[in-house]
């Protein structure tokens, strides 16, 4: 698709149009060239779908009917749409974890693996055959459209994707989604924000990924990783940016502090990577192990343990990239440590010269999570800092975006 449009459109002024006619041209018997006039919808229609799936199991007819449905709210100047063509990598896991053959109604033989369902209509049935025991759908593999899912799973669904689901994107998806709903849950809740809003299963869960032996280790850091302040406020109707902050940091500081030992071994397996290489495994560990050193100097302010400080700030200056440094400056920044203000002159002192990487030294501070009112002084000193001026463009927006949407409480 690719080579016929440069093939025929190299040096010309194009449109979507024409880059949509080329791929589906290229690829006749695609889902894409069939559907390529409702496919458009996509750019004449303007807000994201909605794509609910609801499945339903007959044991006793081993079949399995997943039913997907869509919706797109009224916007302005559009009050009804038409259906998206929507394509929806699907698959089903099994009881021990693995993904099952399918064979949907009509065809001769099951293919493994994952499966792309085109949903053209408002509401589609899909049943897969010779299913012997009620699955657990994994919708949207590899985020294969643009669209927010509602699956419907239950939280056991859910734990079970988590452990096992062979798509990298849908386990990340199923471990935010559980965090999701239990911030949502404490936020909702009347009175304090209590200690513990995280429950044993989903504490239990995240022990398992990150001692996983064979997960990758940047998946590890990106499923451990809450969800952010903003897309917690996305989902409620009334937003108390305090209350959802306290919730999330009092969720970080139970996983800091239940998984120590585990944060302890996440570290000392992933800090040493050998002379600096910039692929993606070498990348992944620097990030989890600038995760762990985080979390392990968030429990250690919880605790007053003054070993992993000193640990990350030992970390900093024995750094031989400024990955490894800079994730060790972020550890003690972030958690709050005395050790900061040292390590955060001593950064300065090295790099003073280096304009963008001042740019990141500003922002961490700027960006760093609020705690008593303590972060928008600290910005006021900081436009006040030499270095600043707000007529430079990444300056300011290093402080001042870095400050508006890091901390929104």
């Amino acid at each position: 698709g690719m080579d016929l449009y440069f093939q025929r459109h190299d040096g010309q002024a194009v449109t979507c149009d024409d880059f949509a006619q080329a791929i589906a041209d290229a690829n006749p018997d695609s889902d894409l060239a069939r559907h390529l006039a409702p496919f458009k919808r996509w750019y004449s229609q303007s807000g994201t779908p909605r794509v609910q799936a609801s499945g339903r199991y007959d044991a006793a007819e081993r079949r399995y009917t997943l039913t997907l449905s869509q919706s797109c709210p009224a916007t302005p100047g559009q009050s009804e749409k038409q259906p998206f063509v929507i394509p929806v990598a699907l698959g089903l896991v099994d009881a021990h974890g693995r993904d099952l053959a399918l064979r949907l109604q009509g065809e001769a033989q099951a293919t493994g693996g994952t499966r792309l369902l085109v949903l053209t209509q408002a509401s589609e049935s899909f049943v897969f055959e010779d299913i012997d025991a009620e699955p657990v759908p994994s919708v949207l593999r590899g985020f294969s459209a643009p669209v927010i899912v509602d699956n419907g799973l239950t939280d056991a669904q859910l734990l079970h994707l988590l452990a096992h689901d062979s798509d990298a994107f849908n386990r990340w998806e199923a471990g935010q989604q559980l965090a999701l709903r239990r911030a949502v849950q404490a936020v909702r809740a009347d009175g304090s924000v209590g200690a513990t809003p995280l429950d044993e299963a989903f504490v239990s869960a995240m022990r398992a990924v990150l001692r996983h032996p064979t997960l990758d280790a940047a998946l590890k850091e990106l499923v451990l990783t809450l969800p952010a302040e903003t897309y917690i406020a996305e989902q409620l109707d009334e937003v108390d940016p305090q209350r959802i902050h306290a919730v999330r940091e009092t969720m970080r500081e139970q996983l800091a502090e239940a998984l120590q030992a585990d944060w302890t071994w996440a570290f000392e397996q992933h800090k040493d990577n050998g002379a600096y290489r910039p692929d993606p495994v070498s990348s992944g560990r620097r990030a989890l192990a600038g995760m762990a050193l985080t979390m392990l100097c968030v429990a250690a302010r919880e605790t007053g343990d003054t070993v992993w400080p000193g640990k990350a700030y030992q970390r900093f200056k024995d750094a031989g990239n400024m990955t490894d440094r800079f994730n060790a400056l972020s550890a003690l920044v972030v958690s709050g440590q005395p050790l900061a203000q040292e390590a955060l002159a001593r950064f300065h002192a090295m790099f003073k010269d280096e304009a963008l990487v001042i740019d990141k030294w500003f922002a961490l501070q700027a960006g760093a999570p609020d705690r008593g009112g303590h972060v928008l002084p600290a910005v006021r000193q900081l436009m006040a800092h030499p270095d600043f001026n707000l007529r430079n463009p990444n300056r300011a927006r290093s402080v001042i975006f870095s400050f508006c949407s890091a901390n929104p409480a």
